[in-house]
């Protein structure tokens, strides 16, 4: 199936779509749970007050000296002996930018990367869709407070699940990729959304945390209901434009992007079209280019108030279970890392989907930007950005 929901009339018939696909009728929508329900879920915490007296204004224009790109360039080629390719960025606002794609786009048969090629950055993209989502709320077309009832009647909780829990993973939704009858198959955004859906949900609305692919999907569905245009649509206009993100678009099923492959210990997998199923949540094609040019943007107040970007990153639960990361906590579409031993705090998302791997970040001890994607499933992208860190940092010390 490569239906979209690009045309009026599918986008108007989501909701239908999804309530005809639930195994349940409406006596279950509201679990006996309370929109008093207290938090009562792993501990909370907020980016330090210090990281938003940086100034988050200043350019990342112009290239960084020739010793540093060397550096950088060195610390890239060792990361080739672990993995087929790689699209890496280091942005040090004030001084300028470096990125580069390197590597083998397939490993058979054996095809060089090309320079601006795409990586698949899975979840990564759930910060651009918070983005959306929030411009939405501060357009007052939207407001993190809605229930969800409004678009679906049928969901569990439906009257007690908010826009803000989906952004937090906090409405109790289970995500649509953890059901053992997933697949590998392309499923539609009302597909994957009635999956989740038709599950029984893990706890009450705002109680506890666990990450949910079907929240973010369902906030796509949302989007395109306000917007009158496809997800894809809105993203081009609100983010991928302005910005000038020009390496960056969502995967659709049944067409060709020139994306690299995806492998799994050195060997291709194939899976363009399961690429497009999350949607939402983590259907992106981009490089590590554009990633760190989306955050610095983000940062600097470029797409949503700098008070609302903080918000974003307040009140965030640590994340427990797969999607952990290590010492990681999760707030609205971002995450706040915390690694003593290596790279310090960082603020940023992680992604991982079938082949691929990818991580950005600002670490304010720093003042840089770095993004990496892998064509490796089982090689961490946080490897990389470590290793490009230390790069910096003994080039700090030498300078």
């Amino acid at each position: 199936m490569t239906t979209t929901l690009n045309d009026p009339a599918r986008r108007n018939a989501l909701a239908t779509m999804i309530a005809m696909a639930l195994p349940w009728g409406s006596a279950r929508a509201d679990e006996g749970c309370s929109v008093r329900a207290a938090y009562a879920g792993p501990p909370r915490r907020s980016a330090p007050d210090a990281v938003w007296q940086r100034d988050f204004g200043r350019a990342i224009d112009g290239e960084l000296p020739a010793d540093l790109q060397k550096s950088l360039g060195d610390a890239l080629d060792k990361m080739l002996q672990h993995v087929p390719a790689a699209s890496v960025a280091v942005a040090l606002p004030g001084e300028g930018s470096w990125r580069a794609t390197r590597g083998l786009a397939r490993t058979e048969p054996r095809e060089p990367v090309r320079p601006d090629q795409g990586f698949q950055v899975a979840s990564t993209a759930k910060t651009l869709t918070a983005a959306i989502v929030l411009q939405l709320v501060e357009e007052r077309r939207l407001a993190l407070g809605d229930s969800i009832e409004r678009w679906f009647p049928e969901a569990p909780n439906a009257g007690f699940v908010t826009i803000e829990h989906l952004l937090r993973h906090t409405s109790g939704l289970v995500s649509f990729n953890a059901l053992p009858d997933f697949g590998t198959k392309y499923r539609p955004p009302a597909e994957i959304i009635a999956m989740g859906l038709a599950q029984k949900p893990q706890f009450c609305p705002g109680t506890n945390w666990s990450y949910s692919n079907t929240g973010y999907a369902m906030l796509g569905a949302i989007v395109e209901r306000l917007e009158g245009a496809s997800f894809e649509q809105v993203l081009a206009k609100r983010l991928v434009g302005p910005l000038a993100l020009t390496h960056t678009t969502m995967r659709r099923p049944g067409v060709e992007l020139p994306v690299v492959s995806g492998h799994a210990g050195g060997r291709p997998v194939e899976a363009p079209d399961q690429y497009a199923t999350p949607y939402a949540a983590g259907a992106l094609a981009s490089t590590a280019g554009d990633l760190v040019r989306f955050w610095h943007a983000l940062l600097g107040g470029r797409v949503l108030p700098p008070a609302t970007v903080r918000r974003m990153f307040g009140d965030m639960p640590a994340m427990l279970g797969p999607y952990s990361g290590g010492n990681a906590s999760y707030g609205m579409g971002v995450q706040l890392y915390d690694v003593p031993d290596g790279p310090g705090l960082m603020l940023g998302h992680s992604g991982g989907i079938e082949g691929f791997t990818s991580v950005v970040a600002y670490v304010p001890a720093d003042d840089l930007y770095v993004a990496v994607s892998f064509n490796e499933k089982k090689v961490p992208a946080e490897a990389g950005l470590w290793s490009l860190l230390r790069a910096v940092r003994a080039w700090r010390v030498l300078r």
